[in-house]
Protein backbone atom coordinates (compact mmCIF):
# COMPACT_ATOMS: atom_id res chain seq x y z
CA UNK A 1 0.00 0.00 0.00
CA UNK A 2 1.52 3.31 -1.13
CA UNK A 3 0.25 5.42 1.78
CA UNK A 4 1.28 2.87 4.43
CA UNK A 5 4.71 2.43 2.83
CA UNK A 6 5.32 6.18 2.87
CA UNK A 7 4.17 6.36 6.48
CA UNK A 8 6.69 3.72 7.50
CA UNK A 9 9.63 4.97 5.46
CA UNK A 10 9.42 8.74 5.94
CA UNK A 11 9.85 10.84 9.09
CA UNK A 12 7.60 13.84 9.56
CA UNK A 13 8.79 17.21 10.82
CA UNK A 14 7.05 17.26 14.22
CA UNK A 15 7.38 21.00 14.58
CA UNK A 16 5.42 21.80 11.41
CA UNK A 17 3.40 18.68 10.59
CA UNK A 18 0.41 19.19 12.90
CA UNK A 19 -2.78 20.05 11.01
CA UNK A 20 -4.16 22.14 13.91
CA UNK A 21 -1.17 24.51 13.97
CA UNK A 22 -0.41 24.43 10.24
CA UNK A 23 -0.18 27.93 8.76
CA UNK A 24 -0.71 26.62 5.22
CA UNK A 25 -4.34 25.53 5.58
CA UNK A 26 -6.52 25.92 2.49
CA UNK A 27 -9.97 27.54 2.61
CA UNK A 28 -11.43 24.04 2.43
CA UNK A 29 -9.57 22.83 5.52
CA UNK A 30 -10.20 26.03 7.50
CA UNK A 31 -13.84 25.04 8.12
CA UNK A 32 -12.78 22.05 10.23
CA UNK A 33 -12.75 22.36 14.02
CA UNK A 34 -9.90 21.21 16.25
CA UNK A 35 -11.19 17.67 16.78
CA UNK A 36 -11.77 17.27 13.05
CA UNK A 37 -8.28 18.56 12.29
CA UNK A 38 -6.97 15.91 14.68
CA UNK A 39 -8.79 13.28 12.59
CA UNK A 40 -7.24 14.73 9.44
CA UNK A 41 -3.78 14.73 11.03
CA UNK A 42 -4.17 11.08 12.01
CA UNK A 43 -4.40 10.21 8.32
CA UNK A 44 -1.94 12.79 7.01
CA UNK A 45 1.69 12.42 5.96
CA UNK A 46 3.89 15.30 4.84
CA UNK A 47 6.80 14.66 2.50
CA UNK A 48 8.99 16.44 -0.04
CA UNK A 49 9.65 15.80 -3.73
CA UNK A 50 12.49 17.01 -5.91
CA UNK A 51 11.83 18.61 -9.28
CA UNK A 52 10.89 15.90 -11.78
CA UNK A 53 9.90 13.28 -9.19
CA UNK A 54 6.57 11.50 -9.58
CA UNK A 55 4.14 12.10 -6.71
CA UNK A 56 1.69 9.49 -7.95
CA UNK A 57 1.26 7.65 -11.25
CA UNK A 58 -1.74 7.18 -13.49
CA UNK A 59 -3.28 3.73 -13.13
CA UNK A 60 -1.78 2.97 -9.69
CA UNK A 61 -4.05 2.39 -6.67
CA UNK A 62 -5.59 5.61 -5.38
CA UNK A 63 -5.31 5.71 -1.59
CA UNK A 64 -4.69 9.40 -0.79
CA UNK A 65 -5.75 12.94 -1.55
CA UNK A 66 -2.68 15.12 -2.05
CA UNK A 67 -2.48 18.70 -0.77
CA UNK A 68 0.29 20.92 -2.15
CA UNK A 69 2.00 22.87 0.64
CA UNK A 70 4.77 24.38 -1.47
CA UNK A 71 5.84 24.22 -5.11
CA UNK A 72 4.24 23.50 -8.47
CA UNK A 73 2.95 20.18 -9.80
CA UNK A 74 1.95 19.19 -13.32
CA UNK A 75 -0.94 16.79 -13.92
CA UNK A 76 -0.37 14.43 -16.85
CA UNK A 77 -2.77 12.13 -18.70
CA UNK A 78 -1.81 9.52 -21.28
CA UNK A 79 -3.53 9.99 -24.65
CA UNK A 80 -4.80 7.24 -26.94
CA UNK A 81 -1.45 7.13 -28.74
CA UNK A 82 0.40 6.88 -25.43
CA UNK A 83 1.60 10.48 -25.68
CA UNK A 84 1.59 12.52 -22.46
CA UNK A 85 -0.89 15.41 -22.31
CA UNK A 86 -0.49 18.04 -19.59
CA UNK A 87 -3.90 18.79 -18.09
CA UNK A 88 -2.84 21.67 -15.86
CA UNK A 89 -0.29 23.05 -13.43
CA UNK A 90 -1.30 23.03 -9.75
CA UNK A 91 0.26 25.23 -7.09
CA UNK A 92 0.41 25.76 -3.32
CA UNK A 93 -3.02 25.35 -1.75
CA UNK A 94 -4.36 22.94 -4.38
CA UNK A 95 -5.74 19.45 -3.83
CA UNK A 96 -4.86 16.83 -6.44
CA UNK A 97 -6.44 13.43 -6.82
CA UNK A 98 -9.63 14.70 -5.22
CA UNK A 99 -11.61 13.37 -8.21
CA UNK A 100 -10.70 9.90 -6.97
CA UNK A 101 -13.17 10.26 -4.11
CA UNK A 102 -15.63 8.59 -6.49
CA UNK A 103 -16.18 5.23 -4.82
CA UNK A 104 -16.15 3.43 -8.18
CA UNK A 105 -12.65 4.70 -9.05
CA UNK A 106 -9.84 2.69 -7.48
CA UNK A 107 -6.96 3.98 -9.60
CA UNK A 108 -5.38 7.38 -10.15
CA UNK A 109 -6.91 9.07 -13.19
CA UNK A 110 -3.71 10.96 -14.03
CA UNK A 111 -0.08 11.27 -12.93
CA UNK A 112 1.27 14.09 -10.77
CA UNK A 113 4.89 15.19 -11.20
CA UNK A 114 6.74 17.91 -9.29
CA UNK A 115 7.60 20.81 -11.62
CA UNK A 116 9.71 22.40 -8.87
CA UNK A 117 10.92 21.12 -5.51
CA UNK A 118 7.64 20.61 -3.70
CA UNK A 119 6.20 19.78 -0.28
CA UNK A 120 2.92 17.89 -0.13
CA UNK A 121 0.63 16.19 2.35
CA UNK A 122 -0.79 12.75 1.60
CA UNK A 123 -4.24 12.55 3.22
CA UNK A 124 -5.80 9.14 3.64
CA UNK A 125 -8.98 8.87 1.52
CA UNK A 126 -10.71 7.05 4.37
CA UNK A 127 -10.09 9.92 6.81
CA UNK A 128 -11.03 12.50 4.18
CA UNK A 129 -14.28 10.71 3.33
CA UNK A 130 -15.19 10.35 7.02
CA UNK A 131 -14.85 14.13 7.43
CA UNK A 132 -17.08 14.68 4.39
CA UNK A 133 -19.79 12.59 6.07
CA UNK A 134 -19.29 14.29 9.42
CA UNK A 135 -19.11 17.96 8.40
CA UNK A 136 -21.62 19.27 5.85
CA UNK A 137 -19.87 22.62 5.48
CA UNK A 138 -16.61 20.83 4.70
CA UNK A 139 -18.42 18.69 2.10
CA UNK A 140 -19.85 21.81 0.43
CA UNK A 141 -16.40 23.43 0.34
CA UNK A 142 -14.97 20.32 -1.33
CA UNK A 143 -17.82 20.27 -3.88
CA UNK A 144 -17.21 23.96 -4.62
CA UNK A 145 -13.49 23.29 -5.03
CA UNK A 146 -14.11 20.44 -7.48
CA UNK A 147 -16.62 22.57 -9.43
CA UNK A 148 -14.24 25.53 -9.77
CA UNK A 149 -11.35 23.25 -10.71
CA UNK A 150 -13.37 21.53 -13.42
CA UNK A 151 -14.76 24.82 -14.79
CA UNK A 152 -11.21 26.16 -15.14
CA UNK A 153 -10.19 22.97 -16.93
CA UNK A 154 -13.22 23.06 -19.26
CA UNK A 155 -12.48 26.69 -20.13
CA UNK A 156 -8.87 25.86 -21.06
CA UNK A 157 -10.03 22.82 -23.07
CA UNK A 158 -12.60 24.90 -24.95
CA UNK A 159 -9.99 27.53 -25.76
CA UNK A 160 -7.63 24.86 -27.09
CA UNK A 161 -10.37 23.56 -29.38
CA UNK A 162 -11.64 26.90 -30.67
CA UNK A 163 -8.51 29.04 -30.81
CA UNK A 164 -5.80 29.18 -33.43
CA UNK A 165 -2.27 28.45 -32.23
CA UNK A 166 -1.28 32.08 -31.40
CA UNK A 167 -4.43 32.46 -29.32
CA UNK A 168 -3.76 29.18 -27.52
CA UNK A 169 -0.22 30.25 -26.63
CA UNK A 170 -1.46 33.67 -25.49
CA UNK A 171 -4.08 31.94 -23.37
CA UNK A 172 -1.44 29.67 -21.81
CA UNK A 173 0.84 32.59 -20.96
CA UNK A 174 -2.04 34.54 -19.37
CA UNK A 175 -2.98 31.37 -17.47
CA UNK A 176 0.55 31.02 -16.10
CA UNK A 177 0.78 34.72 -15.24
CA UNK A 178 -2.64 35.12 -13.61
CA UNK A 179 -3.58 31.68 -12.29
CA UNK A 180 -0.35 29.80 -11.62
CA UNK A 181 2.46 32.19 -10.70
CA UNK A 182 0.49 35.40 -10.02
CA UNK A 183 3.36 37.38 -11.52
CA UNK A 184 4.03 39.03 -14.87
CA UNK A 185 7.59 37.72 -14.73
CA UNK A 186 7.94 34.00 -14.09
CA UNK A 187 10.11 30.98 -14.75
CA UNK A 188 8.04 28.78 -17.04
CA UNK A 189 9.39 25.60 -15.38
CA UNK A 190 8.31 23.63 -18.45
CA UNK A 191 10.23 22.56 -21.52
CA UNK A 192 9.07 23.74 -24.94
CA UNK A 193 7.87 20.17 -25.56
CA UNK A 194 5.77 20.24 -22.37
CA UNK A 195 4.32 23.66 -23.24
CA UNK A 196 3.45 22.22 -26.65
CA UNK A 197 1.72 19.32 -24.89
CA UNK A 198 -0.33 21.78 -22.84
CA UNK A 199 -1.63 23.69 -25.87
CA UNK A 200 -1.67 20.85 -28.39
CA UNK A 201 1.23 21.58 -30.71
CA UNK A 202 4.88 20.74 -31.37
CA UNK A 203 8.03 22.00 -29.68
CA UNK A 204 9.09 23.66 -32.93
CA UNK A 205 5.84 25.62 -33.17
CA UNK A 206 6.15 26.77 -29.56
CA UNK A 207 9.73 27.92 -30.12
CA UNK A 208 8.76 29.85 -33.25
CA UNK A 209 5.74 31.53 -31.65
CA UNK A 210 7.59 32.52 -28.48
CA UNK A 211 10.21 34.17 -30.68
CA UNK A 212 7.47 36.01 -32.62
CA UNK A 213 5.82 37.15 -29.37
CA UNK A 214 9.20 38.40 -28.16
CA UNK A 215 9.90 40.26 -31.39
CA UNK A 216 6.39 41.78 -31.30
CA UNK A 217 7.10 42.99 -27.73
CA UNK A 218 4.20 41.02 -26.26
CA UNK A 219 6.66 39.27 -23.95
CA UNK A 220 10.31 39.38 -23.01
CA UNK A 221 11.90 35.96 -23.36
CA UNK A 222 15.13 35.26 -21.48
CA UNK A 223 15.86 31.54 -21.74
CA UNK A 224 13.05 29.99 -19.67
CA UNK A 225 12.03 33.22 -17.92
CA UNK A 226 9.04 35.01 -19.45
CA UNK A 227 7.92 38.56 -18.71
CA UNK A 228 4.50 39.69 -19.89
CA UNK A 229 5.33 43.12 -21.31
CA UNK A 230 2.01 43.91 -23.00
CA UNK A 231 -0.78 42.11 -21.19
CA UNK A 232 -3.53 44.06 -22.96
CA UNK A 233 -2.38 43.03 -26.44
CA UNK A 234 -1.84 39.46 -25.27
CA UNK A 235 -5.41 39.31 -23.92
CA UNK A 236 -6.78 40.74 -27.17
CA UNK A 237 -4.90 38.05 -29.10
CA UNK A 238 -6.33 35.44 -26.72
CA UNK A 239 -9.89 36.80 -27.16
CA UNK A 240 -9.51 36.94 -30.95
CA UNK A 241 -8.54 33.32 -30.93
Amino acid sequence: MIFITLLIELNMDNENSGCVNCILKSNVICVLNTSELDILEDGCLRTNFKKGETIFKEGTPSESIVYIREGFVKLIKKGISGKDFILSISKKGAFIGIQNLNGKRRENYYSAVAVTDSSVCFISKIHFENLLKQNGTFAMEVISYIFNDEMNYFERLLNNVQQQLPGRLANALIYFSQKVYNEKKFNLNLTKTELGSLIGTSRESVTRLLKEFHESELIVLDKNVITISNEERLEKLMAKG
